[in-house]
């Protein structure tokens, strides 16, 4: 059974890296929408339309739930195995090696963004559901794969899926790491938002715009002030660069006659900030120093900087915290504007399964309160855990055991999959132990090779939740 699968497999190779390709061209980014059949914007629909097209092209059933999620079904009868992966990406960013939407392919490395998460393991999926039906090996269930639309923004492409459509048994989302991803964090998005009439501008060195991010999952790797000031300020900014310990990150420019100062981070994914260097927290650093805005503005500035901008574990709010399932609680400050009539941070935290949310929650809110902060609540998701022992764990825990001869515990991650919004679903890859999450970040890729390996392994457990 597994070397037919895997000769199947090992054909469809060009076939496969082309079909990841075109979807990579896709700037599948979130965009407010008013159009009923493009719910999160244009390009996403059309993203999803192209792969709903390759499940047809493969000879499966398709449909397209109002711009919302994609089905791809195989089989009748039975219970419903499910797969979950999502079509929609955050923002490339600037300084890629590669052009971000070319799904270029070097020294066997396809680049761009979407690759790892989530384009190339929805791809995989589906030549493991190809490989099946060619196979002709015998199946007692079904297989539905749901392709989502709003993974990265807030999960309403499956709250609408469950709101029209049938609830699978169980399944996977290619959206993790392997062997087995058994449990995630809690997630709490929020915002502090500030605003202040318009002061008339002292003489001297003062803020007009902050600008910093453009995702609250994506640690930040730029960040950027505009000032206000003359020549003799130009020595004042130079000399506060020069004393600042991240000054190599730094960089000073006049454009249309501000002052700018840039700070340059690293991009990565929010569960994991330590992939990463916060240009906010950087910039937020260099600014508490500077202090040139009108009073208000700098007591925002300031307590920002003081409470989230020296760290990425709530130290200075006093809610760090880790559990042995699921490992620290992780503070991220994704998007930062500040303007003269008032500033705006978001925020996304993910803490500990065994953690108390409103512990946590309240140090949080009396904390801020205590610098004339107050914090919003914007989204709340609970966290997920599926006992090592369930079946469904197991079978796919030996699958990637007998596939790859590695012997990886399943393990819990702070990333927030489809898995927590429906029953008896866990994250299955892409990501091998000890690889780098790329998610998020510049040069995303995915290598050739465990495109390959992920697909006969999502073929080989497929078949047998299936059979």
């Amino acid at each position: 059974m597994e070397k037919i699968l895997n000769r199947i497999i090992d054909g469809c190779q060009d076939e496969l890296l082309a079909t990841v390709q075109r979807l990579i061209a896709f700037n599948s980014v979130y965009e407010e929408s008013k159009d009923p059949q493009a719910p999160f914007g244009a390009p996403i629909a059309a993203a999803l339309e192209e792969a709903l097209a390759v499940g047809r092209n493969m000879g499966f059933a398709t449909k397209n739930l109002d711009g919302y999620a994609g089905i791809i079904d195989y089989g009748a009868g039975g219970k419903m195995i499910g797969v979950l992966s999502h079509i929609d990406i955050v923002p490339a960013g600037e300084g890629w090696t590669y052009p971000p939407f070319a799904g270029k392919v070097v020294d066997g490395k396809l680049f761009g963004r979407g690759s790892i998460d989530d384009k190339g393991p929805l791809v995989a999926s589906l030549f493991a559901m190809k490989a099946i039906k060619e196979s002709g090996l015998p199946v007692q269930n079904r297989l539905r794969h749901i392709i989502g639309t709003d993974e990265e923004t807030g999960f309403r492409c499956i709250q609408y899926y469950l709101s029209k459509e049938e609830k699978p048994w169980g399944g996977f989302s290619p959206d993790g790491e392997f062997p087995v991803i058994h449990g995630e964090k809690a997630i709490i998005r929020f915002t502090i938002q500030q605003d202040w009439p318009w002061e008339k501008e002292p003489a001297g060195l003062t803020i007009r715009e902050v600008k910093g991010g453009t995702r609250v999952n994506v640690v930040p790797a730029e960040a950027s002030v505009e000032l206000w000031g003359d020549q003799a300020d130009l020595m004042t900014l130079n000399a506060f660069i020069e004393a600042c310990p991240h000054k190599d990150a730094l960089s000073l420019m006049q454009e249309r006659g501000f002052f700018v100062v840039r700070a340059k981070g690293q991009s990565a994914h929010s569960a994991q900030p330590w992939n990463g260097i916060n240009a906010i927290n950087l910039l937020l650093g260099f600014l508490r120093d500077l202090k040139p805005m009108p009073q208000r503005a700098e007591k925002y500035i300031c307590a920002l900087a003081d409470l989230f901008a020296d760290g990425y574990q709530g130290e200075k709010l006093g809610i760090s915290c880790a559990d042995d399932i699921s490992g620290p609680l992780t503070l991220s400050l994704g998007v930062l504007t500040i303007s003269p009539e008032g500033g705006k941070a978001a925020f996304d935290l993910r803490f500990p399964i065994h953690a108390d949310k409103e512990d946590i929650w309240g140090k949080i809110v009396a904390a801020c309160r205590q610098r004339g902060l107050e914090p919003v609540m914007v989204q709340d998701k609970a966290p997920l855990y599926v006992p090592k022992d369930a079946s469904l764990v197991q079978t796919l825990w030996k699958v990637y055991q007998e596939m790859t001869n590695r012997s990886e515990e399943p393990v819990v991650i702070g990333g927030g999959t489809y898995c927590r919004a429906m029953e008896n679903f866990v994250a299955y890859g892409p990501v091998f132990p000890g690889q780098r999450e790329l998610a998020h970040e510049i040069d995303e890729y995915i290598t050739v090779e465990d495109l390959m390996l992920c697909t006969k392994i999502y073929a080989q457990a497929l078949y047998l939740l299936l059979k």
